[in-house]
Formats: C-alpha cells, structure tokens, sequence
C-alpha cells in the first residue's frame, strides 16, 4: 500500500450477501457505478492499516511541534512527503533544461513488514528526525524534552499495535 492511497481506502460492510457502503469513499464508488459493473479490490491488510496509523500518527505528533513559521509553509498533510525530500528519498525520473526535476517519492510498504521490522523503521527514521528537523529549530533543555516526549509517544504507539 502506498502512502496516497490510505486516503482512497473503501470500507464495504458484509450485510449477508451482499456488500453496503461503509465509508463516504464507498458510497463515492456506488454512485459513479452502474448496475451489474464489476468493481475489482485490492485487499489491505489489517496490519499495513494500522503500521500506517502508527507511523502518521507520530508524524503528526512530531509536526505539532514544530514552530509556527514552519507549519504555515507546510501543511501536515505534506509532512512527511518534506520528509521524504529532505532525506533524498526519492528517484529523478526527469530532469527539465532549467534544472527542474520531476521527483517519484519512494513509498513505505508497510504491508510487507513484520512488527519488528516496523519498530527497526521507526527507529532509523527517528534520530534523523532529531538532528535534522528538532535540532534545526530547537536545543538544549527544549530539544532534549521534546525527544523524550517524542520517544514516550513513540511507545505508546507500539504498544497499540
């Protein structure tokens, strides 16, 4: 499962030989559909579902401290594609006459990851974040509180999964 595509998630509830809407996505679908249409599904599993709100949830934990000036140029939603940018973590798939470049981000694939791996991710990510995106903005006593405010979170939302 792709980043994006956690947002065009479409929830089907099983009402005994049949599927109904569950989510404003699903009913989006049913009404841009006709009668006796074949709709084909992807199946997501429970597991990349709640890597994936584990990992955005302490994005957006980390975001909520960032100062003001920052998240007005960066919604929270864009967040972790800046992430992305300022770590390289993308292939150039163009390159324009001006120097522009065309940029695919990679994507996290967390329905191919085990808990471990998951937890390994995390804690790769999370000293990068520290040095790179804390650090710029903060320090001393104020960077070392937001850390272990961070890294508590950080546990709380291992142990929910």
């Amino acid at each position: 499962m792709k980043d994006k595509d956690f947002y065009n998630i479409v929830n089907l509830s099983n009402v005994g030989g049949g599927l109904i809407p569950a989510n404003e996505k699903a009913q989006e679908l049913l009404d841009n559909s006709v009668r006796g249409e074949v709709i084909s599904f992807l199946e997501i599993t429970d597991r990349d579902l709640r890597f994936h709100r584990a990992y955005f949830g302490l994005l957006s934990f980390i975001y909520d401290y960032l100062p003001i000036k920052f998240r007005k140029k960066i919604k929270k939603e864009q967040f972790y594609l800046w992430l992305k940018h300022l770590k390289g973590q993308y292939d150039v798939l163009f390159e324009f006459k001006d120097g522009t470049k065309m940029v695919e981000y990679e994507s996290i694939s967390f329905g191919k990851m085990s808990q471990k791996s998951f937890e390994n991710y995390i804690r790769l990510q999370l000293p990068w974040i520290y040095e790179n995106v804390i650090g710029t903005f903060f320090e001393g006593d104020i960077y070392n509180g937001i850390i272990e405010n961070i890294e508590e979170e950080f546990k709380k939302f291992l142990s929910k999964l």
